[in-house]
């Protein structure tokens, strides 16, 4: 291992530090808790809550072909990854700026720059993680990449916790105001990212030879279409993401329904974040150990089981709320499971992905794989229709289905450390 990766002990530190400190800054403004309960402040529109989770996958997923391609003839990818994270991650601080200077005062100005703020953010850390992936496959081997999620998402778990009772407190009666409350989130969360960001720029990026020549378009797109034509495995992990993606459907509605139907208060808005991120710390340290010992084809089983789990967990608790004594506990277990579900994309599905692509061909299969993906972008927006149409009961159990369909393909997949 030292010939091959002479750096590793340090990367693995840069890339432990990089992804606990922007895990802490994303507690503060989880677009599953804190940032859905902003907007509705802001709007009682569902379909523009929706929108929340739509710009944040969509944004994020989308280029990352065209970054693909781009990354693809570059002997060094790090730069590219810095620039852009300079780019994208002060946006919350923008944001906060405007709530200091005006307030509530414009609402629909307030509420244009942060989906502005949002989409920006979301495009440039998307466009970067192309080459964050191919850089981290380069730089740490394969069969320690979970012990490094594990340690990455176990601390930065233990961090985000403690962000997550700084929620409650910010959020509370004792803290600031609406909305310089969430202003004074939006501030925390890009400076802890902006912290993570200095980890990485520690990283030592492997030496790889630059491609003579980069494919024009017109050659490179066909030839990403034939890759999910000749490689059945490729497509098939793309179809079962694409079904587990349908549990997006109620994904920015249950912080939502938790404040509108069970009368839960912005204050208890923390717990679901501390609830989520311990969700989170132990599925990471199971799952880093199932992914050493056994493979990423069963962390992405597991990983889709938790999301089947989530809308389950909170149809049960829709039709027993009143037989329910401490709901609000009851119902953080929909966001243990969220927080689950979430620390196994990385370990299960991106990890398969990386370990089935040939190791020339991975920014083309992870930039191709996250743009497919975007297609995702439609269930929150969806989402939020069937909500204003049906209720919340079809609404959590069509995002069951999409899961249960996910989930019996999933056996399907083969585990290429034993191909």
């Amino acid at each position: 291992m030292s010939e091959d990766y002479p750096h590793y002990r340090r990367n693995f530190a840069a890339f432990v530090g990089d992804w606990v400190f922007f895990v802490t800054g994303m507690a503060f403004v989880s677009y599953v808790s804190v940032i859905p309960a902003f907007v509705n402040r802001l709007t009682d529109s569902a379909p523009l809550i929706g929108l929340v989770t739509t710009i944040a996958s969509g944004a994020w997923l989308l280029p990352q072909l065209l970054s693909a391609h781009y990354v693809a003839g570059k002997e060094r990818k790090k730069p590219f990854v810095i620039v852009l994270a300079l780019i994208g991650r002060p946006m919350y601080l923008l944001v906060a700026l405007a709530i200091f200077l005006t307030g509530d005062t414009y609402v629909w100005l307030l509420l244009g720059l942060f989906f502005l703020a949002e989409a920006v953010f979301s495009i440039a850390d998307g466009l970067s993680m192309v080459a964050w992936f191919d850089i981290l496959s380069r730089a740490i081997p394969a069969r320690r990449r979970g012990r490094l999620y594990g340690t990455a998402q176990a601390v930065g778990g233990l961090l985000a916790m403690a962000a997550g009772m700084a929620v409650r407190e910010i959020l509370g009666p004792n803290g600031p105001a609406f909305p310089y409350n969430y202003g004074l989130l939006f501030l925390l969360g890009s400076a802890f990212m902006l912290v993570s960001l200095a980890s990485f720029s520690l990283v030592r990026e492997p030496k790889q030879e630059a491609q003579e020549q980069k494919q024009p378009w017109r050659v490179y797109l066909p030839r990403m279409m034939a890759l999910l034509r000749q490689d059945k495995q490729f497509r098939l992990i793309n179809i079962v993401r694409l079904l587990a993606g349908l549990g997006g459907l109620a994904l920015p509605f249950y912080v939502v329904y938790a404040t509108d139907i069970l009368r839960i208060s912005d204050e208890d808005i923390g717990l679901f974040v501390s609830a989520q991120v311990l969700g989170g710390i132990i599925a990471s340290l199971g799952m880093g150990y199932l992914n050493e010992r056994s493979g990423s084809k069963v962390v992405t089983q597991a990983t889709v089981a938790l999301g089947l789990s989530t809308p389950i967990v909170a149809l049960v608790i829709h039709y027993f709320a009143p037989h329910i004594a401490a709901v609000t506990y009851s119902y953080a277990l929909v966001f243990v499971f969220i927080g689950a579900n979430y620390s196994g994309y990385t370990q299960g599905f991106m990890n398969l992905v990386l370990e089935m692509a040939p190791p020339d061909e991975r920014p083309a299969y992870v930039g191709l794989y996250n743009t497919v993906g975007g297609a995702v972008l439609v269930a929150p927006l969806l989402g939020g229709w069937l909500l204003q149409t049906t209720s919340y009961p079809v609404l959590f159990g069509m995002a069951a289905i999409g899961a249960t369909t996910s989930l019996v393909l999933s056996f399907r997949l083969t585990e290429p450390r034993r191909s």
